[in-house]
């Protein structure tokens, strides 16, 4: 007996069930849980057996032995292979694939000009977009989890601005010295995923998860609102309002019309439709908002560059080059004996955050609530992930890993979902999911056809793609417990229940969650600010590493085991949900009555 495997390398209780009787020997499994293919076993053994999971569905026990979950990976993977690609042929896959084409180049072109200025022209738009090309179409074809899209993240962007302070204080030539630290980082990725260490990111739980999702949300949100103010500080007064109107209309019109499925109006097929497309269009239309009538004459184009009376567009090069003239091949050799072997603490550090970031993002875009089919490949995806900044590099590009929000996003574009009645609330249900390899190939082919004509990227406004920073900010929120504790702190009692916030209500007292919720919110402002500070930003991916053992020893101690397994409980898959709503209970109280949430 289980209920629907983990989306992770987990630890499950195994309940028995005796073939003769028909009924389930000792402890028996929640009321309402799902059964799943009960194991005949004799009567006389009835004691749960502890055993270890790879997280789909079969059982071994954590190993050092070289290669073995890699081999399991592909071993669950390679059934479904082509399958991959026939699932991309659908309606839906289109629609998933231009979105993400937006929320993957929105970031990659703003990053790349926080680069192109923190690194003094070391990086720019080229070496991010062919980053993002080069490693997106190479994960898409040859790795484990297609869903996991890949890219230039906010905290790779800190991290690489605090490794070029780094060489600039210590007078070593920069291109050299991070090629040197993804040699590194890349041998280490290579270890990890060679001596199954990525098992460990079953001890990474909700609490984990979640405070990391935040804070991806937050730099994005802070990213987007800081670029809207400066406009009214950097231009005139005419282009800080043209830029403002396309920031705060290109997230207000994405967030409307990607929640045409709760509408009343239009049909079905309709809804579904315009909130499937609704984030492309917004983003399209506010793009091409400035070149219309008397507003291009706030453009750059309209004068020939960018001044104070124009609104900001992305500096980028006339052709396809490096933003220094470099060769594409960078020279290790050219970096000295010392700062080599020193390149690798950045390594370490770079490899700690991607165990991190690239793991957590491939967990939220495998959530139990996407209902997946297909299984998990942890092991051999890091192995691509270190092959990938070994290209990078050798290129001098800056490296990539899952992408968060974009990640759990790309699934969530390709469910489909039908509104059903949940304990007396209509909730939004995933029926379906198209999981496939295509959409993120097509993401990346599109994004890096930008590359032939790269001028054509500077057309773009900006202040639109600071609004779709807002956007993805936001949308980050649903399904977040902790977004909704924290709202939850400021909720007047009598509207709880009316806002759906009362899931912990009357399982854990009041006083508890609000100070678990307070503490988790305090480190996530911790965290946040270590990003902000010069010299210091890079080390940020120690502070999320350190969630994990305060999760698991001092969370408990602090405000009780029982209360904490609750509030940090996992989702369920929408079979296991469903079956819960039959039986009269609701996924989170289908979750406290397991108990622990490392087993099942």
């Amino acid at each position: 007996f289980a209920s629907p495997p983990r989306h992770a390398p987990t630890r499950l209780l195994v309940f028995r069930y005796s073939v003769d009787t028909h009924e389930f020997v000792g402890p028996q499994p929640p009321v309402g849980m799902a059964v799943h293919e009960p194991v005949p076993v004799s009567d006389t053994d009835a004691k749960p057996t502890e055993v270890s999971e790879d997280g789909a569905g079969g059982k071994r026990k954590w190993t050092l032995s070289p290669f073995v979950g890699m081999k399991e990976d592909l071993k669950r993977r390679a059934p479904h292979y082509i399958d991959d690609w026939k699932q991309g042929f659908h309606p839906k896959v289109l629609s998933s694939t231009l979105f993400m084409v937006f929320t993957s180049i929105a970031p990659a072109i703003t990053f790349a000009g926080v680069l192109n200025v923190d690194t003094e022209g070391q990086l720019g738009p080229v070496e991010v977009i062919l980053s993002t090309f080069v490693t997106g179409s190479m994960f898409s074809i040859f790795g484990g989890q297609p869903l996991c899209i890949v890219g230039v993240t906010g905290p790779v962007t800190i991290f690489t601005v605090g490794v070029y302070i780094l060489a600039d204080s210590m007078d070593v030539e920069f291109m050299p010295f991070y090629c040197w630290v993804q040699i590194w980082a890349a041998l280490m990725h290579f270890a990890i995923a060679a001596f199954n260490l990525c098992d460990m990111i079953d001890a990474v739980s909700r609490y984990s998860c979640e405070t990391f999702g935040m804070l991806i949300a937050t730099i994005y949100l802070y990213t987007g609102i800081r670029h809207l103010v400066e406009y009214f500080n950097d231009k005139d007064i005419a282009p800080a309002l043209l830029s403002l109107v396309l920031g705060l209309g290109t997230a207000w019109l994405a967030l409307t019309l990607s929640a045409a499925r709760d509408w009343s109006i239009l049909n079905k097929t309709t809804r579904v439709l315009i909130a499937d497309y609704g984030t492309t269009f917004a983003v399209i239309l506010f793009c091409a908002v400035p070149y219309w009538g008397d507003n291009y004459d706030l453009t750059p184009a309209s004068v020939g560059n960018e001044t104070a009376a124009t609104i900001a567009t992305l500096n980028v090069p006339d052709e396809f080059d490096t933003a220094t003239g470099r060769g594409w091949l960078v020279d290790p050799s050219a970096c000295e004996g010392w700062a080599i072997a020193f390149a690798i603490v950045p390594g370490a550090v770079l490899t700690v955050l991607f165990f991190f970031d690239h793991n957590v993002s491939s967990l939220l875009c495998q959530a139990p609530e996407f209902g997946l089919k297909k299984g998990p490949a942890y092991h051999w995806d890091f192995f691509m992930v270190g092959l990938q900044i070994l290209v990078t590099g050798l290129l001098g590009i800056p490296p990539v890993n899952g992408l968060i929000p974009q990640a759990p996003l790309h699934t969530d574009s390709l469910c489909d979902k039908e509104t059903r009645e949940v304990n007396g609330r209509k909730v939004e249900v995933v029926v379906g999911c198209h999981e496939n390899r295509l959409s993120n190939l097509g993401q990346a082919v599109i994004i890096g056809c930008a590359l032939f004509y790269i001028k054509g990227v500077g057309f773009l406004p900006i202040a639109a793609l600071d609004g779709l920073f807002l956007y993805m900010g936001i949308a980050s929120f649903g399904g977040n417990s902790f977004y909704n504790r924290i709202v939850l702190l400021i909720t007047d009692i009598t509207r709880v229940e009316a806002r759906g916030l009362d899931m912990f209500y009357g399982k854990v007292p009041k006083s508890t969650v609000h100070k678990y919720t307070a503490l988790q919110f305090f480190i996530l402002l911790c965290i946040f600010i270590v990003t902000l500070l010069p010299y210091v930003s890079a080390l940020f991916p120690l502070g999320i590493a350190i969630l994990v053992p305060l999760r698991i020893y001092k969370l408990p101690e602090w405000f009780g085991k029982e209360n904490v397994d609750l509030l940090d409980a996992e989702g369920v898959a929408p079979d296991a949900e469903e079956a819960g709503d039959e039986a009269g209970i609701g996924p989170q109280t289908d979750l406290a009555m397991v108990g622990d949430n490392t087993e099942l």
